[in-house]
């Protein structure tokens, strides 16, 4: 791991332990946030509301990394 690749992840690891802001992160580990909380199957807006980042910002970063909507998200956004 190069060490700027080490330091995104541990800033991402303090955003999400709500040491650092989403906005004093760098994109990548802005990224790594997303990606991390994604995997654990949280929506766009409990995404953005764990980073302190809009909705919008959550899904797009979402989009640009080809993560898909996660399932539960989908049925509520249908309005099902």
């Amino acid at each position: 791991m190069t060490p700027q690749l080490h330091a995104d992840a541990e800033n991402a690891r303090r955003c999400l332990n709500g040491d650092l802001l989403a906005d004093e992160l760098s994109t990548r580990a802005r990224e790594l946030a997303v990606t991390w909380l994604h995997r654990r199957s949280l929506s766009d807006a409990e995404i953005a509301i764990r980073l302190g980042l809009s909705t919008y910002t959550a899904a797009r970063i979402r989009a640009r990394l080809c993560l898909p909507v996660n399932p539960l998200q989908e049925v509520v956004s249908r309005g099902a």
